[in-house]
């Protein structure tokens, strides 16, 4: 897994360079840095920090290549995975696209933006990222536009039962790697199966 940390307005510079106005399921004022007037600025901090260097002609730049394949996928996801921690106020975000995985953790004044290998690392990074902090909740959506089309939730309380109002995705209600894993695969391959 290769991780890249940013500042957030960085990210925000970054999203809107790949002309999108925000990242689902993130706070949307967290990319209004982005403006015309802020340009300079954030250009500038982008190239010091290596995120993009001048090209050879005047005005135009090479941006950090595998930065921006994780951050195309984050812009046009067809799902979104997201896993809260009520007990640490802390959620990370994975987007899906393809057989591609990208995910964002945020923190108060940083973004790490990485590309995850499969489906079985994307669930190992959820478990561990909530193992022992609970309640929580990991939530699986479809995505359409700028918004959530159709989900499917778990909710972990504070003993580390798993709750789900979907019929079949639980193998097990007690908090493991495994019973996670399935939910996470199950949700996908439902939210994936062609609407009739």
């Amino acid at each position: 897994m290769k991780a890249h940390t940013l500042e957030i307005e960085e990210l925000a510079a970054l999203v809107g360079f790949l002309n999108a106005k925000k990242l689902v399921g993130l706070d949307e004022s967290l990319f209004r840095v982005f403006s015309e007037e802020n340009l300079p600025r954030l250009v500038a901090k982008l190239n010091e920090h290596g995120w993009l260097t001048p090209a050879e002609r005047p005005g135009t730049y090479h941006f950090k290549e595998d930065l921006m394949q994780a951050l195309a996928v984050a812009v046009a996801p067809e799902f979104a995975v997201l896993a809260r921690s009520e007990a640490r106020a802390k959620s990370i975000v994975f987007y899906l696209a393809g057989s591609e995985i990208t995910e964002i953790v945020l923190t108060a004044d940083r973004a790490v933006v990485a590309r995850i290998e499969n489906l079985d690392e994307m669930a190992a990074q959820v478990v561990t990222f909530l193992q022992r902090t609970w309640p929580g909740e990991i939530a699986v959506a479809r995505v359409k536009g700028e918004s959530f089309d159709a989900g499917r939730r778990v909710t972990i309380d504070a003993q580390g039962t798993l709750t789900t109002k979907t019929p079949g995705l639980l193998p097990g209600n007690t908090w493991s790697a495994e019973n996670v894993t399935a939910f996470l695969h199950g949700a996908l391959a439902e939210l994936r199966a062609p609407r009739g």
